[in-house]
């Protein structure tokens, strides 16, 4: 554990999700982490990751634009957001209720060690760590392992067999982790590991809002199905 722990924000009161991923990321990993982060959202649950370019900046990015909160965790100070051009999308986690998480105090300059160390913080704040392309050696992998050891869930996204940016979430299926094969999946998933989604979703039939237990219990789809639906029905208001 950390002997401190400096918050600028507020911590999560709901267990949250991490979605991390490589810093060198494709156009399809970035499209599956804005719509997981989404579908996340859309749920009302809470979204982590480590505010690095690639998979977790666009996870950040697309939590917001949804109207979510989510926070970032740094392998800096919290007075020195890398990369730079990331320090308007920290102040705006912040701004929405979200925030920004270090062990190390203020003034301390990014480096390449701190990096892996804060994974054990992102694996430690989410209940469920989604991974979106990672390399064999990337950090990514370094959190499903940490998040594993600590008993928690871990999602894979499959990708290409002769593709190292999808090498490490391969070998993660292949380990034991849950192979996640769209948004349908994904809240099925989180749904099983975390309970009910705790937001009210609206419904376009009427004009108050319907449960999610209510709204399982009139469908006749499958719970992942039902879900989604619903999710899709929110993001498009």
């Amino acid at each position: 554990m950390p002997a401190k722990v400096w918050v600028e924000g507020t911590l999560p009161s709901l267990p949250g999700v991490a979605i991390v991923g490589s810093r060198r990321s494709t156009s399809y990993g970035n499209r599956v982490a804005a719509q997981f982060a989404a579908a996340v959202v859309g749920c009302g649950w809470p979204v982590i990751s480590g505010l690095a370019r690639g998979i977790d900046g666009v996870a950040h990015r697309a939590c917001l634009d949804a109207g979510g909160t989510g926070w970032a965790v740094l392998g800096s100070g919290l007075d020195t957001v890398y990369p730079k051009q990331h320090e308007s999308l920290a102040r705006e986690l912040i701004a929405t209720g979200g925030g920004l998480v270090s062990e190390y105090p203020p003034g301390t300059p990014p480096a390449p060690f701190r990096f892996p160390a804060r994974n054990r913080i992102i694996a430690a704040l989410a209940e469920v760590t989604v991974v979106i392309e990672a390399a064999v050696d990337g950090g990514a992998l370094i959190t499903a392992r940490l998040a594993l050891e600590m008993g928690k869930e871990v999602l894979a996204v499959p990708g290409d067999i002769d593709r190292p940016v999808s090498r490490g979430c391969n070998l993660l299926i292949r380990d034991g982790a849950h192979p996640v094969l769209g948004v349908d999946d994904l809240v099925e998933l989180l749904s099983f590991a975390l309970g009910p989604p705790p937001r009210q979703l609206s419904n376009r039939t009427s004009a108050q809002g319907v449960t999610i237990e209510a709204a399982l219990a009139q469908s006749e789809a499958s719970v992942g199905e039902t879900l989604a639906d619903l999710i899709r029905r929110q993001l498009s208001e």
